[in-house]
C-alpha cells in the first residue's frame, strides 16, 4: 500500500520536524495496520488494535510538546481525512480508525 497522504503538497513549516515525521510514520503504520486486521486471528487482532489505540496518541502527545498542538492536529487531520483503508467487512475498521485519530488529536490538545 502506498502512503495515503501526498506529503509533497503539504505546506507547513513544521512538516519536516523530526517529531512530525515520527507522527506521520506512526499514523501511516496505523492506517496500514487497520487495513490488515482482517487477516489476523481474534486475539492477535485485539492486541494490534490495543497497540494502535495507545501508540498513536502517545506519539501525538510527544510531538505536540515538541512542535505545538496546531501542527500535530493538522497532521492527524490530514490522515483522518483520507478515510479508512479497505479491510474485512467483519472488522469495524471505521470505528477503530476514528478512535485512533480522535484519541491522538485529544492527546495532542491535552499537552497545552
Amino acid at each position: 500500500m502506498n502512503d495515503p497522504i501526498d506529503h509533497a503538497s503539504v505546506d507547513h513549516p513544521a512538516v519536516d520536524h523530526p517529531a512530525i515525521v515520527r507522527l506521520r510514520a506512526e499514523l501511516d503504520a496505523a492506517w496500514k495496520g487497520i487495513g490488515a486486521l482482517g487477516q489476523m486471528e481474534g486475539v492477535r487482532r485485539d492486541r494490534v488494535v490495543a497497540e494502535l489505540r495507545t501508540a498513536v496518541p502517545d506519539v501525538a502527545s510527544r510531538a505536540a510538546r515538541e512542535v505545538g498542538t496546531e501542527a500535530v492536529v493538522a497532521e492527524i487531520s490530514r490522515f483522518a481525512d483520507v478515510g479508512v483503508p479497505g479491510t474485512d467487512p467483519a472488522v469495524p475498521a471505521a470505528v477503530i480508525w476514528d478512535d485512533v485519530v480522535q484519541t491522538a488529536a485529544e492527546a495532542a490538545r491535552a499537552t497545552r
